[in-house]
């Protein structure tokens, strides 16, 4: 983890002056005092990552210093410079945490709640208006640089177009006569090979999201499944039993486990051979049983985990679209 990023929400200064109010991927939502008032500030933590090196390395200059020398060596808007008093506080917190820092609740845990189960928010959204007003756009730009897999609902979009199913392919074996043996090309005296039609299960969006997600899980990174046009679908033959699943805890993982099917479990099994999950314990805990990870490891059971945002676009213009229920709308965040 980078040490811009290590602030949590929920985090103050000693003095009571900086309190972390909120975070994203860019910036800090930064609830600042002075003088007996409070104002909101947005800290970017590309910002914040200068500052911090730059007190690492002169850990007794003062913040006016530090916007003096700083001020002409960034691209960054240098309106935020404004902010140095903010940004010296920031960094004192990050590099000497002992006595900059206060974090409610035990360090130990707090520690542990930072690289394991933080507490997540936006994980389902849906950005909805009229067609044009940029709604598939703001989606790129705030998943500019992220792993995002997009699909787009269509009106014969279902559970297996999205989730995924054995289909038929074609694949090369080696042909071999009525007693069994390899054929041999008496020219080029080579294993003659054909192509034969054969079944195999082939993931769809969903379940191809599914699985990065788990496999990126502790290292921080986030991984994204857009849903273009979300209600040209027919969201209830299409999520299926997933539906179940956006519940989520506010820890991100789903509230309900449900059980995957027996293909399914096959794929997954064979996905997650060898991986290990290292903050299953906590994961554990969430539901209550020791080898929860364990079942969802060998696809046996499904668990959004909290690394997985979808996110979706909604028209709301157009007549001919699928009505989509207050069950599922109240799953969803509305933007």
């Amino acid at each position: 983890m980078e040490d811009y990023d290590k602030l949590m929400v929920g985090d103050q200064s000693t003095d009571g002056r900086i309190i972390i109010a909120d975070k994203d991927r860019l910036c800090y939502l930064v609830k600042s005092g002075s003088k007996g008032s409070f104002s909101i500030r947005t800290i970017s933590k590309q910002l914040l990552g200068e500052f911090i090196d730059y007190y690492r390395k002169n850990p007794n200059k003062k913040a006016e210093d530090a916007r003096v020398e700083l001020k002409e060596l960034s691209d960054i808007d240098k309106y935020e410079y404004g902010y140095n008093a903010t940004l010296t506080a920031m960094a004192k917190m990050v590099l000497d945490p002992k006595n900059e820092l206060i974090r409610k609740g035990n360090p130990a845990e707090s520690s542990r709640a930072e690289n394991h189960l933080l507490k997540t928010t936006g994980l389902q959204q849906i950005y909805y208006g009229a067609p044009g007003t940029g709604k598939s756009k703001t989606i790129k730009d705030l998943t500019f640089g992220e792993s995002v897999i997009r699909t787009t609902f269509h009106p014969d979009s279902d559970y297996a177009s999205f989730v995924g199913t054995y289909k038929p392919i074609t694949e090369e074996v080696t042909l071999r006569d009525c007693y069994g043996k390899k054929v041999i090309d008496e020219e080029t005296n080579e294993v003659v090979k054909e192509e034969r039609i054969a079944y195999k299960f082939i993931p769809q969006a969903f379940l191809e999201a599914y699985v990065e997600a788990w496999k990126k899980l502790g290292s921080s990174k986030k991984q994204y499944l857009i849903i273009e046009e979300i209600n040209r679908g027919n969201c209830a033959q299409i999520f299926g039993d997933l539906f179940q699943l956006l519940d989520r805890n506010e820890y991100g993982f789903s509230d309900y486990p449900i059980v995957a099917d027996k293909d399914m479990q096959k794929y997954l099994e064979k996905e997650f051979a060898g991986r290990e999950i290292t903050n299953k314990d906590e994961i554990n805990q969430l539901y209550g049983e020791a080898n929860m990870v364990n079942l969802i490891m060998k696809g046996e059971r499904l668990v959004l985990p909290s690394n997985l945002y979808i996110w979706a676009t909604m028209n709301t213009s157009d007549q001919s679209l699928f009505p989509i229920d207050s069950a599922f709308k109240r799953r969803w965040d509305w933007k």
